[in-house]
């Protein structure tokens, strides 16, 4: 009998120190969307900074957060048709936003892509 309590009361505390780790992961993810338990051994290698691939017109600096890194991942390919046309662009982050109108219609498409890598991360389409 005293056995079965031994097994319940570890069992219990397993339990209780689980959900206090659950707990912990979702406020660190709340704080930090990058947070993460255990380290992604799969991860792939940083993107070392190259010289683009066109000359840009000079212009005034900007101070660059200290963690931000400016690397160049060259040309993103959107698969737009002809008639599309970008309405807006902005950058958040290390993500641009950009929304895209075809046929001359309102905007209609809003892609997402990730400026340090390049990837498309979605895309929003809307439905006439």
């Amino acid at each position: 009998m005293t056995a079965v309590k031994g097994v319940v009361i570890f069992m219990g505390l397993l339990i209780v120190t689980l959900m206090g780790l659950i707990i912990y992961g979702f406020y660190q993810k709340a704080q930090n969307p990058d947070f993460k338990f255990f380290a992604d051994n799969d991860a792939k290698p940083q993107i070392t900074a190259t010289t683009p691939a066109f000359d840009a017109p000079a212009a005034p600096t900007a101070q660059v957060p200290a963690q931000a890194s400016a690397t160049s991942f060259g040309e993103v390919s959107l698969d737009l048709p002809a008639n599309a046309r970008v309405v807006s662009a902005s950058a958040d982050g290390h993500r641009l936003v950009m929304v895209i109108a075809r046929d001359g219609q309102n905007a209609d498409l809003v892609a997402v892509i990730d400026m340090t890598t390049g990837k498309v991360l979605g895309r929003v389409k809307t439905t006439p």
